[in-house]
């Protein structure tokens, strides 16, 4: 499993999360990956210091150089192209997690044909991401969701394409 926090001057959100998401119990590999999307110096040096201490942990960042292009969506695939795994739990770095299980909770859906499983605290949706999943897939609430996608269609033509139809929903 690799876990993605995408993040966004979001230093303090990171210290509070990264703790939590390190110690998370899953019974087979687990790696973060936080993809900073405009490369903050002092992020990247306190990222450096907690990657000595946590082997399972690594980051990278998108370049400032990136133009006419989605930064959100640049993240998400740099994040997907730095995993090993086959599926992904993507975050932000300002999402609560809603319990030890949580992880637990999500990937006993990932069975069959299942592309993506979305984890919800039973919250409506306030936004969707339909440029990064072009079939108006909708998403919640950071501070009350977690995604979990396969890798594969996060690198899809680089768009995340998932189709709608073999979405799971999992209430955390």
């Amino acid at each position: 499993m690799s876990i993605i926090v995408t993040c966004r001057e979001q230093q303090p959100e990171l210290m509070r999360l990264l703790p939590e998401l390190l110690s998370v119990q899953y019974s087979g590999d687990c790696e973060v990956i936080v993809v900073d999307e405009i490369h903050d110096r002092d992020m990247e040096k306190w990222l450096e210091e907690m990657e000595q201490h946590y082997p399972q942990l690594c980051h990278t960042f998108c370049s400032a150089t990136a133009r006419g292009i989605n930064i959100r969506r640049l993240a998400l695939t740099l994040g997907a192209k730095a995993s090993s795994s086959e599926w992904l739990a993507i975050l932000s770095a300002d999402t609560v997690l809603p319990g030890a299980d949580w992880l637990y909770s999500l990937t006993s859906c990932c069975k069959g044909d299942i592309d993506m499983v979305k984890g919800t605290k039973g919250r409506r949706p306030w936004f969707t991401f339909r440029n990064l999943f072009r079939r108006h897939v909708s998403l919640f609430s950071p501070t009350s969701s977690i995604l979990l996608c396969r890798r594969s269609k996060v690198l899809e033509s680089g768009s995340g394409l998932v189709p709608k139809k073999r979405v799971a929903r999992v209430s955390l």
